[in-house]
C-alpha cells in the first residue's frame, strides 16, 4: 500500500460537504452567543459603574451622586457640605421635608461631573439599545445615591415591582442593537438578548434576562 497517497477528489468533496453542514448548523449559534455576550458585557459594566459611584458616596467623597441612566448617561454630584445643608440644615425645604431629590441640573447644590461619565450607550453606535430613552416617557431612569438610601427622585420614575421584596425599584433595560431600535426596546418587549437591572434605594442590583419562549424575566444575579 502506498502510504504517501494523498486524498482523492471524492474524499476532499466529502470533507468539504461535512464542513459545510457543520458550519450551517454552528454559525447561527455562534453568532447568537456573540450577540448575547456583547449585551451582557454592557449590563455588567453598568452594574460596576453604579457600585463605584455608591462606594464614592459611602466613603464620604460626595454627599450624594445622581446617575441619569439613558443613552447619553450623565452624572451629577453634591458635596457633603451641600448635602448636609440641604437635608440636615436648619433651613426648611421640600427636598428636606420630603426626602427627595430633583433633576441634577435643576436642584441647587448639584454639579455635573463629566469626569465620571465614563459609560454611555450612543444610539446606532453602541452594541445595545437601552430603556428608558428619548422615545418614551420618562426618558431616563434616575437614581440618587446616598449613604442611607433615603432620598428618592421627586419626578416621574420608571419603576418595577421586585418579586422578592414586593417593593418598587428603579429599572433599566438593555436590548441588542441587532434586533431592536430605540422605539422597540422597552421593558414589556419580548426579544432575544434582553436584560434588565432592578436597582433598589441602597443600589442593591438584581440582573434579569428575558426568556423569549416564556416571555418572562428570569433572575440570573443578585
Amino acid at each position: 500500500m502506498d502510504k504517501n497517497r494523498g486524498f482523492t477528489i471524492i474524499e476532499l468533496l466529502v470533507v468539504l460537504a461535512v464542513m459545510g453542514v457543520f458550519t450551517a448548523i454552528a454559525y447561527p449559534n455562534i453568532m447568537s452567543w456573540i450577540t448575547d455576550r456583547e449585551v451582557k458585557k454592557e449590563v455588567y459594566e453598568t452594574v460596576t459603574f453604579i457600585k463605584e459611584r455608591k462606594a464614592e458616596v459611602t466613603s464620604g467623597k460626595y454627599g450624594m451622586t445622581q446617575i441619569i441612566l439613558q443613552p447619553n448617561l450623565q452624572v451629577y454630584t453634591m458635596s457633603t457640605e451641600n448635602f448636609t445643608n440641604t437635608y440636615n440644615g436648619i433651613t426648611s425645604s421640600s427636598y428636606k421635608t420630603n426626602k427627595q431629590c430633583d433633576y441634577g441640573w435643576r436642584q441647587p447644590g448639584f454639579s455635573r461631573n463629566t469626569s465620571l461619565e465614563t459609560l454611555s450607550f450612543p444610539i446606532n453606535v453602541s452594541a445595545v439599545q437601552v430603556y428608558p430613552n428619548g422615545a418614551h416617557r420618562p426618558g431616563s431612569s434616575i437614581i440618587c445615591i446616598t449613604k442611607d438610601g433615603t432620598i428618592k427622585l421627586m419626578q416621574l420614575r420608571k419603576t418595577d415591582r421586585d418579586p422578592d421584596t414586593n417593593q418598587n425599584v428603579d429599572m433599566f433595560v438593555f436590548c441588542s442593537n441587532s434586533n431592536t431600535n430605540q422605539n422597540t426596546c422597552k421593558f414589556d418587549a419580548n426579544f432575544d438578548y434582553m436584560y434588565k437591572l432592578n436597582i433598589d434605594s441602597f443600589q442593591n442590583i438584581k440582573v434579569y434576562k428575558k426568556n423569549k419562549k416564556k416571555n418572562s424575566w428570569i433572575k440570573i444575579d443578585g
